[in-house]
């Protein structure tokens, strides 16, 4: 037990200490979150806080495998898993979050750190069926590497609000850690990284909770996603077999649904699956008038839900394993139902995009708000003290009222522009009904005072990618 909490705490203590270092490298540099048509900032925030998760939960278990004599788990294959594809993975999701990676490329990096996996004993070798093992051979190597990039790619989406993917990642490792010590000695290694990583975003998580001071982004999301997938294969027993493949889909099951879902709503629209959205489960809580904190702490409250069921599977063998999945089926449909999903799916929204009602909507209002740069504009119910219209290579492009160097949060209006808006006192928390008008009032002011035609624009992002 004392092996187990100090992975834990140096993971927790390390992090505690090197992420104000990397909010003030991150501040320094630039390595801060790029603004898009899917997001509305609270000013600068540093994303490079996923490689402190990384080098924290590899902290401990560095020493436990090399310093501790008493403990012998330094495998090559527990080796190539956690540190090459761990580390691996983590530092291209920060090239991602410096410099910026196609997707594509992403996407294959995944396949080969997958593969990799599955020739160091992340397998999965048979499914258990009511007429017993289901032994898969060939497909068992396709099926493992389709896995492990799903669980990369669910923490990497659901990574959309401040705090959320930490907080689901600290219970999903504590469930798959405590699967692991109670399958016994063999699952060691499973025990302590699940551990290193819970005590990893637990000191993440004091400077990520709304309002976040930093962000994790791809070199902590993909990271997390990685050890999870891996975790949770290295964690089967072939005496409860059921048990160990149901527990750790179970403790995920926010990540995977929402994965799920994002991937069906695409390919229905006709959309790259690499496509970005605002329909997501935490932007449909958003839509229903929560604010940040509550949506976060509503998806915390399911995420417990599911620990509560994986428990109960790990610590009585003999429940009903079918009742269980029943229960976590009906949350499921729950939360696919009340959140209007069905109706999505079905064809409400299969529109192209240039077509859709959104589009006309924004563009019938902007050619009706009259904006004038003048005195009214600032004097106004609205506590904004200056505006600044920037293009994407950070080129000013038009400017009024006063500035603020702290006090500011910038709304993409276009592809190519950018609205800076600066606050006469602290940025408040922006829900998302406030987040809709002020984007609406940022591409009138982008009408406004920096035009650009669809043409130009398109002319203009082709020379930045050129």
């Amino acid at each position: 037990m004392t092996t187990y909490l100090t992975s834990f705490i140096v993971s927790f203590v390390f992090v505690c200490l090197v992420t104000p270092l990397l909010i003030k490298i991150g501040l320094k540099f630039g390595f801060v979150d790029q603004v898009n048509q899917r997001k509305i900032h609270r000013g600068a925030i540093p994303r490079i806080g996923g490689i402190g998760i990384s080098l924290g939960t590899m902290l401990p278990i560095f020493l436990l495998f090399y310093i501790r004599g008493g403990i012998h788990i330094e495998t090559p294959d527990n080796i190539y898993l956690f540190f090459v594809g761990g580390l691996s993975i983590s530092l291209l999701g920060l090239l991602d979050d410096i410099k910026g990676v196609n997707a594509k490329v992403k996407l294959l990096f995944q396949i080969g750190i997958a593969i990799m996996a599955t020739m160091h004993g992340a397998l999965i070798q048979s499914i258990p069926t009511p007429w017993g093992q289901l032994e898969l051979g060939f497909f068992s190597y396709v099926l493992t590497v389709f896995w492990i990039i799903g669980i990369i790619n669910a923490f990497n989406l659901i990574d959309g609000m401040d705090g959320l993917s930490s907080g689901i990642t600290l219970f999903s490792a504590l469930t798959i850690a405590m699967l692991a010590i109670v399958n016994g000695t063999p699952y060691l290694p499973v025990a302590l990284v699940g551990l290193a990583l819970a005590g990893a975003v637990t000191g993440f998580l004091i400077y990520n909770f709304n309002p976040a001071k930093i962000f994790m982004g791809d070199s902590g999301s993909m990271f997390i996603g990685y050890i999870l997938a891996v975790l949770s294969l290295k964690s089967q027993s072939k005496a409860h077999a059921v048990v160990s493949i149901m527990v750790p889909i179970i403790a995920m099951g926010l990540p995977i649904l929402d994965t799920t879902l994002a991937f069906l709503r695409r390919i229905l629209r006709h959309q790259s699956i690499f496509a970005a959205d605002k329909q997501h489960i935490h932007h449909f809580l958003l839509s229903l008038g929560f604010n940040q904190r509550k949506t976060v702490l509503i998806l915390y409250a399911i995420s417990i839900l599911f620990t509560i069921l994986s428990m109960v599977m790990i610590f009585n063998k003999n429940v009903d394993t079918f009742l269980i999945v029943l229960i976590f089926a009906i949350i499921v449909f729950v939360i696919i139902t009340k959140l209007g999903y069905v109706e999505m799916i079905y064809g409400k929204f299969r529109v192209k995009k240039e077509n859709s009602l959104e589009k006309h909507l924004e563009n019938f209002f902007i050619n009706r708000i009259e904006l004038k740069e003048d005195k009214d504009f600032y004097s106004s119910e609205l506590p904004i003290k200056g505006f600044d219209i920037i293009d994407v290579k950070g080129k000013l492009l038009f400017s009024s009222g006063e500035k603020d160097p702290i006090n500011f949060f910038d709304i993409s209006a276009r592809r190519s522009r950018i609205v800076r808006l600066y606050w006469t006192e602290n940025v408040p928390i922006i829900g998302s009904r406030e987040s809709a008008m002020l984007i609406l009032m940022a591409k009138g002011l982008v009408a406004k005072f920096a035009p650009i035609s669809d043409a130009d624009e398109k002319k203009f992002l082709a020379e930045i990618k050129e």
